[in-house]
């Protein structure tokens, strides 16, 4: 929900800005209640397979970069699937390998038994049978090829399956929490994070504009932002983009004010360090000069 000046008549004076003097109240175009996030929002990092913990790693309060490993779990059954599939490719080349050895060998032979059938020197029949043995082991190479591609898909689904188990930050964060320890028992049920992680990326303000007052705010306008407890600390915004669909206040604690009111997103660059994510702030919005 947005407080704007003192128009907006059911927020409360440090959201309407209903006790600023006259003075005060025309610096600024409307006010509205904000939330500190991260560009892309936080990150949670979940088991993408059932299993066992047995590395560990990703302390909180460290730093990491993209790919590094935050944890592993236990790959012993995944790297005998990958061991049993390799030794069936292995198999399946072998078996074609050996079946193109033949090919040149009874190509020639049919190749010699029809010529010889057409000079009169052999029957037909030998020729006949010459050229369906040459079909038959051409079958054979066909299908010992498709079974080679099949093992080699089974091998590679096998190997992902021991990559899958390595758990990797996927960009450059913060490790905010780790709610696991090495042994603990995993699932992709439960949907729990393993880890947070906050990302290496700008800081933004999601601030939230009342439907009687997006007209008039626009990108690219500059606003002062001020947490909402504890600091008169100005920081400066900018306005980055405005939502185009109304929605509840998800700013609002009393639900039956949040259902009373129609807010539009609207996201600001913060241009200076100092507010922590997930902090609530005050946005004012200057007029363009």
């Amino acid at each position: 929900m947005v407080a704007v000046l003192s128009a907006c008549s059911h927020a409360g004076p440090d959201q309407a800005g209903a006790n600023h003097t006259p003075s005060r109240i025309a610096r600024y175009v409307a006010i509205a209640r904000g939330k500190v996030d991260v560009e892309g929002g936080l990150i949670h990092v979940i088991s993408p397979r059932d299993g066992v913990i047995s590395e560990l790693h990703g302390a909180p309060g460290s730093d990491v970069k993209a790919g590094a490993v935050l944890a592993v779990l236990d790959p012993s059954q995944s790297e005998l699937a990958a061991a049993m599939a390799k030794a069936e490719l292995d198999q399946a080349d072998a078996r074609l390998s050996a079946l193109d050895t033949k090919l040149p060998d009874l190509r020639q032979r049919a190749k010699r038994a029809t010529e010889a059938a057409q000079a009169g020197a052999a029957t037909q029949q030998s020729a006949d049978d010459a050229k369906q043995g040459l079909n038959e082991l051409k079958a054979a190479i066909a299908e010992a090829r498709a079974g080679r591609e099949v093992a080699r898909q089974k091998l590679k689904q096998a190997r992902h399956e021991v990559r899958v188990r390595t758990l990797r930050a996927p960009i450059n964060a913060h490790v905010i929490s780790r709610n696991v320890h090495k042994g603990d028992v995993v699932s992709t049920q439960s949907g729990e994070a393993l880890f947070t992680l906050l990302p290496d990326a700008p800081l933004i303000v999601n601030a939230e504009l009342n439907e009687g007052f997006v007209h008039k705010v626009n990108t690219g306008m500059s606003a002062e932002v001020v947490a909402d407890v504890g600091s008169t600390k100005v920081y400066k915004a900018t306005v980055e983009r405005i939502g185009r669909v109304f929605g509840r206040s998800r700013l609002v604690e009393d639900q039956a004010e949040a259902s009373d009111t129609r807010d539009v997103e609207c996201i600001l660059k913060l241009q200076q360090p100092g507010l922590l994510v997930g902090q609530r702030v005050q946005v004012r919005f200057l007029p363009k000069r």
